[in-house]
């Protein structure tokens, strides 16, 4: 014999199958599952970027970055006739060489005592001169850290904290480069305004 199922409170009404949304009615996913169906990009997989990234791929799977944010495509044909080229002190008319301008960024005036100096610049010059060591960092890499030096160190168009958060930026978008470019933001956040000098 079977019981008649228990008396239902009538001031309460029974709770619904599913979660119930104000909005739309029932909940079939939740606010952070992905949509049926979706299989992520080769790119997606490979690395994650914020919406608000400045990070723009190129063909060759190298991200083309300029400083202060504005994108650049790189153009194979020309890293390769540069790379034939002899080295020389000025790349461009008006462009200096990290040869250049990381001694000329280590000679202003600094907060830093000279034996924390010293070790930064030994951090530094490893990873980015080709004398004094390899630290693994690529050509753009290179590229976009001579372009920031420059604006900071000879034509003046970016102060010392933009110069920084520049840097700050470069790191959380590139793997690897957090130790020479760690030592990089010290010496530039360390350097002393010209405003302040006089």
């Amino acid at each position: 014999m079977t019981q008649p199922p228990p008396p239902r409170d009538s001031l309460r009404p029974s709770p619904p199958p599913r979660a119930q949304s104000h909005q739309s009615g029932t909940i079939h996913q939740h606010w952070n599952d992905l949509p049926a169906g979706y299989i992520p990009s080769p790119t997606s997989l490979s690395r994650s970027a914020s919406r608000n990234s400045n990070i723009t791929p190129t063909a060759g799977g190298s991200r083309g970055i300029s400083p202060l944010g504005r994108a650049t495509p790189i153009d194979k044909s020309q890293s390769q006739s540069q790379s034939t080229e002899e080295p020389t002190e000025t790349t461009r008319e008006g462009q200096h060489e990290l040869s250049t301008l990381l001694p000329a960024l280590y000679t202003l005036p600094s907060t830093l005592s000279q034996a924390e100096r010293t070790q930064l610049q030994t951090r530094i010059n490893k990873s980015l001169l080709p004398k004094t060591g390899d630290g693994g960092t690529t050509d753009e890499q290179k590229e976009w850290i001579r372009g920031i030096l420059e604006m900071f160190v000879v034509s003046g168009e970016v102060d010392g904290k933009t110069c920084r958060e520049e840097i700050v930026g470069f790191m959380r978008r590139e793997s690897g480069v957090a130790g020479w470019a760690g030592g990089l933001r010290r010496v530039v956040e360390s350097v002393i305004a010209k405003e302040e000098t006089t």
